[in-house]
């Protein structure tokens, strides 16, 4: 049977890529790592950053709270860790793939809805409402005003994801709101912060281990497979490479060369942990 909605192409790589961890090392989470002092940027160390990023999120969930909202629940990881703190935890999971492995994850013990936050239709409200690397993905009316309207009185926000900074030059690292536009855009909506920290050099490890990743693994495999069906297909090869040279040269340039490091995550990116809440 078909389905209605679109696949998403970036939503198939989290698909990928949850596949890919699940596999090796063991994480179901599809977030970035919390890489504290004492860790190196070990591909082998990744799952237990991971650990400790949703540790350090829930760790600053308020007394009191009971219902919490995930938007964009990603794996449902995160939800399922709530749900076993002993929270009331509903999704907001967009897209397709990851509805279905969510919803078969959490079965009854969550209500998962699938659309945009934006698009969300519901009389629930929450005590919590959490952005857990999606907060970048709408616009600043949507996230906090949604927000505003889904929260209890003196309900709580948690934002944590990262920015764009005003460094100059270009980066291959993409995603991010404009960090000087939301320094401007929050102090529009009703919350207060309780707590800001940055925690940009603690991911950036994780950038580090994703590009050790395509250079070492990615990138031999590419060449290779470019030599074996040159090999065993030179017309073929020939056309492909001419009529997509803009495309593979943009794939090469943007994920093999070396330049998405921690270093250009830090220069150009701002991570940001906020606890927020509703001023009523």
């Amino acid at each position: 049977m078909s389905r209605k909605k679109k696949i998403d192409s970036k939503e198939a790589g989290l698909e990928i890529g949850l596949h890919i961890f699940k596999f090796f090392f063991k994480s179901e989470y599809l977030h970035y790592g919390l890489f504290t002092e004492g860790m190196e940027a070990d591909i082998q160390l990744l799952a237990q950053a991971q650990e400790k990023y949703a540790e350090m999120i829930i760790s600053h969930i308020p007394a009191g709270v009971k219902t919490i909202l995930d938007v964009g629940c990603g794996s449902g990881r995160m939800a399922e860790k709530m749900l076993e703190k002993g929270y009331q935890v509903d999704c907001v999971s967009p897209g397709i793939l990851l509805t279905d492995y969510v919803r078969e994850k959490l079965g009854n013990r969550s209500e998962i809805f699938n659309c945009r936050f934006q698009d969300l239709q519901t009389s629930k409200r929450y005590d919590l409402i959490l952005f857990s690397e999606s907060f970048q993905y709408m616009p600043f009316p949507d996230s906090l005003g949604g927000a505003a309207k889904l929260l209890n009185k003196n309900g709580y926000l948690i934002i944590c994801d990262f920015f764009k900074t005003n460094a100059p030059g270009k980066s291959l690292l993409g995603g991010g709101l404009p960090y000087d536009e939301w320094l401007q855009e929050k102090k529009k909506y009703p919350f207060t912060i309780l707590k800001e920290q940055n925690i940009t050099r603690e991911t950036s490890k994780t950038i580090d281990i994703v590009n050790a990743f395509s250079r070492e693994v990615l990138l031999p495999v590419w060449r290779i497979a470019f030599l074996l069906a040159e090999d065993r297909f030179p017309l073929i090869m020939k056309f492909i490479k001419w009529k997509y040279r803009k495309k593979l040269s943009k794939i090469e340039n943007k994920h093999l060369s070396g330049q998405r490091n921690g270093e250009n995550f830090i220069k150009y990116k701002k991570y940001m942990f906020y606890l927020m809440q509703k001023k009523d």
